[in-house]
């Protein structure tokens, strides 16, 4: 063993496996591959079946041989896909090889043989082609969510945890009652997808609350909820609720609000809860406060509407000043806006990350500061007292 200095020159060779493994799970299959020809030693760690835990598919570029990308992906599952328990899936969905390739992962995902997959994420990077619809990922999910195929042997372990808000396509019903009758046990879902239509109905996610009894995160549109859905969250035989994630639409103008006495049960039933409510451009300005009951423990609220709004504000000071974590706005300066904000500082003691997207007078900055001993040690916040033209500025903002 040569020495240089004094100090002992060993090989790569003689990396502890736990710490090769660490390495090899930070890159791409083929650097994985390539890395695994450098010694007997880390190929045999390229075989460790907790490097295979966890794996990322990506598809997201035409430039690459993706051909050749997919066979290594395929050679990936045949040898360890029963290994995978979190699978992340990318791709840029211009492409239709991406597309193809991508649904025929979810697929052989679905007919691994001893699978032991939990955890599921997909992520579109690109832009949608002209009158896309996804019918592929669809089916590709009903496929996985489905029941276990006849030619599988060993019984498939439940999915617990599915994140479909990047998946911008059109899912409907069909979906989740797949997903539901076949995976009673999972305990998180994310279907705010940025879609246009939401075509998933209150009745839909009831039956999947009352089929997933350990449900415990749900993130959703407020057309999908119902008061039935908040009731059976706050039965006593199941797991209590964590978090709510709640957006509020276009819809809203045709729905009503959820009842105030079953959000009072779900907070005894969950005192844990926590809820982020959410409410874009295109909710009808005269709903947000209607749907704002204080009866709800929002942590996180978004009000993200662009119009000119400081009542809402008031609200969340007088409602949540118990709860309150953080504040996300995106509207037009006022001198009542300013006064609603140092207002809502001074009262939500424990706002600690405050975003406001548009221009604010500089003593309505220093005073919600001064105000706020948890935003300065945080400093996750954005104010400005300037105009700014980029990350954070919409349109034309006014100054002071």
């Amino acid at each position: 063993m040569a020495t240089a200095g004094g100090y002992e020159q060993q090989g790569w060779s003689t990396l502890p496996d736990h710490i090769v493994v660490r390495i090899l799970l930070h890159l791409d299959l083929t650097d994985r591959y390539n890395a695994s020809l450098v010694c007997r030693s880390w190929q045999a760690c390229f075989h460790q079946p907790y490097l295979w835990r966890y794996f990322h598919f990506r598809f997201l570029t035409t430039v690459d041989p993706q051909k050749d990308r997919m066979w290594g992906y395929s050679q990936c599952l045949a040898k360890h896909g029963h290994h995978l328990r979190s699978v992340r899936l990318s791709l840029d969905q211009g492409d239709v090889e991406n597309r193809h390739h991508a649904c025929r992962v979810i697929e052989s995902l679905a007919t691994t043989e001893g699978r032991q997959l939990a955890e599921i994420k997909i992520f579109f990077t690109g832009e949608n082609p002209l009158f896309y619809a996804g019918a592929e990922f669809v089916a590709a999910l009903k496929t996985l969510f489905g029941p276990t195929p006849p030619t599988i042997k060993a019984p498939r372990s439940q999915i617990v945890h599915v994140d479909l808000s990047d998946l911008t396509v059109p899912f409907d019903d069909s979906v989740f009652m797949i997903l539901a009758e076949n995976h009673p046990n999972l305990q998180s879902l994310n279907i705010l997808n940025r879609m246009l239509i939401c075509k998933v109905s209150p009745s839909s996610i009831l039956h999947l609350v009352q089929k997933c009894r350990k449900l415990t995160r749900l993130m959703a549109y407020h057309c999908s909820l119902s008061d039935d859905i908040l009731a059976c969250f706050a039965e006593s035989d199941r797991a209590p609720v964590e978090h709510l994630g709640i957006v509020c639409r276009r819809e809203e103008k045709y729905s009503k609000t959820l009842a105030s006495e079953l959000w009072r049960d779900l907070v005894t039933a969950s005192p844990s809860l926590r809820v982020s409510l959410g409410f874009d451009h295109t909710c009808p300005l005269i709903k947000v406060g209607e749907l704002m009951l204080p009866e709800i423990p929002v942590r996180e609220l978004r009000l993200e509407t662009f119009t000119r709004i400081f009542e809402e504000v008031n609200l969340a000071a007088a409602y949540y000043a118990p709860t309150l974590e953080k504040l996300v706005l995106q509207t037009r300066n006022s001198d009542d806006l300013g006064t609603a904000l140092i207002n809502l500082t001074q009262t939500c003691k424990l706002l600690k990350s405050i975003y406001v997207y548009c221009v604010l007078k500089r003593e309505v900055v220093e005073e919600i500061l001064a105000s706020s001993p948890l935003i300065r040690e945080t400093k996750d916040y954005i104010l400005k007292w300037t105009a700014d033209p980029e990350p954070w500025v919409v349109g034309v903002e006014e100054g002071d």
